[in-house]
């Protein structure tokens, strides 16, 4: 049986929302939108830090970690840097999925499934927000495992969970380090590149890419 796995965060739901709960938090666009980037990047960095050390802590304390440094490098005042931290960690939990995204699994016709980073609680309540809970077969985090992609640990664990063979999965994401795991590890990899940027993770390439996630239907 043929199976699409989806990364969540970037490819699913759209991680602009953390930028735009900043704004309106009383930062400058400017500085909203370096606040939605360093976090980002900061919690995958300690993400990764904690799988290479084996000292696993989850997505969500690590979001809260990552940000807490983020906010204290802006010098900001502590009340603002408070009123920003309980804001953005909400907006966290209630990112909007891309337009694509919805079109996309209603023509699938594959089993689907999610594989993240984040926490089961997380994407559980991402993806019942968006009304897209029912539209995948399994959502799995990578908590059993104790392990963040793109260790391969993460992408064995979907396997195994699925039942699947390799040469029956495309995996999905907009991260091209999440792509180049999924592919170092064997599976089909779709990048869908929304922005048209270069593909930057060397030397794993996509099997497929496109830039609006609709277009997947036509591969699968």
């Amino acid at each position: 049986m043929q199976t699409v796995i989806f990364d969540a965060y970037g490819t699913l739901f759209d991680w602009s929302g953390v930028a735009i709960a900043a704004q309106q938090t009383s930062a400058t666009p400017e500085l909203a939108q370096d606040i939605a980037q360093q976090w980002r990047k900061l919690h995958l960095e300690l993400a990764w830090q904690s799988t290479l050390m084996e000292r696993y802590q989850d997505f969500d304390r690590l979001a809260a970690q990552s940000l807490d440094i983020v906010l204290r490098q802006t010098l900001l005042p502590s009340d603002q840097q408070a009123r920003l931290r309980e804001s953005l960690l909400q907006a966290a939990m209630e990112l909007a999925v891309y337009p694509d995204v919805i079109p996309t699994l209603s023509d699938l016709t594959a089993r689907t499934a999610i594989l993240s980073n984040g926490t089961l609680h997380a994407l559980q309540k991402l993806a019942d927000r968006a009304g897209i809970l029912f539209s995948f077969d399994y959502i799995l985090s990578v908590d059993p495992v104790r392990s963040y992609k793109p260790s391969r640990k993460a992408y064995a664990f979907a396997m195994g969970r699925l039942g699947a063979e390799k040469a029956d999965i495309t995996f999905v994401s907009s991260n091209a380090w999440d792509v180049a795991g999924a592919k170092a590890f064997g599976f089909r990899t779709c990048w869908c590149n929304r922005e048209e940027k270069p593909f930057e993770a060397l030397p794993y390439h996509p099997d497929i890419t496109i830039s609006d996630l609709r277009q997947l239907v036509e591969h699968v």
